[in-house]
């Protein structure tokens, strides 16, 4: 089986490191071809630690690079995915981005929909309200760190 894995992070991402990156030797001794494409790679991060800021050409770069990415989903057999593919876009991008693709498994492992439905702006909370719901509601599997996620993945379909 060949799965494309979206995370967030390369491996100094301690969520996806967690998350994703410390069953890649096993799937790949189970015969699996896992090819890991990290939203934003160490660089960044690397960057973001040291300076404690996000560059916006590196955020650009690695949205572009999400994009080239996805296009290439129909290459798989499986799209694993941290939480989501564009952070701050709307689910109805998003949705359109991946249609039509293979089965999809998205991992959980904190309230991140509290980011866009409890966000301080009116128009964050309009646009992107109800987008992490959407993204469970696509998926095939939601993964849920704990019963809490779990039961918002029940209610989102």
């Amino acid at each position: 089986m060949r799965i494309l894995l979206l995370a967030r992070y390369g491996r100094l991402g301690a969520s996806s490191r967690v998350r994703f990156e410390q069953f890649l030797p096993h799937l790949n001794a189970a015969g699996h071809e896992v090819v890991s494409a990290p939203l934003f790679d160490d660089d960044y991060l690397t960057a973001l630690y040291s300076e404690g800021k996000r560059k916006t050409t590196a955020v650009l770069a690695a949205y572009a690079n999400r994009l080239g990415v996805i296009r290439t989903r129909g290459h798989y057999d499986l799209v694993w995915m941290e939480k989501e593919a564009l952070p701050w876009m709307p689910a109805s991008f998003e949705a359109w981005l991946l249609r039509g693709g293979p089965p999809m498994i998205v991992d959980y492992d904190d309230a991140v929909f509290h980011r866009y439905d409890q966000h301080p702006s009116p128009l964050v909370r309009g646009l992107l309200h109800n987008k992490i719901d959407r993204v469970m509601e696509a998926a095939s599997v939601v993964v849920a760190g704990n019963d809490y996620l779990a039961d918002r993945a029940r209610e989102a379909g």
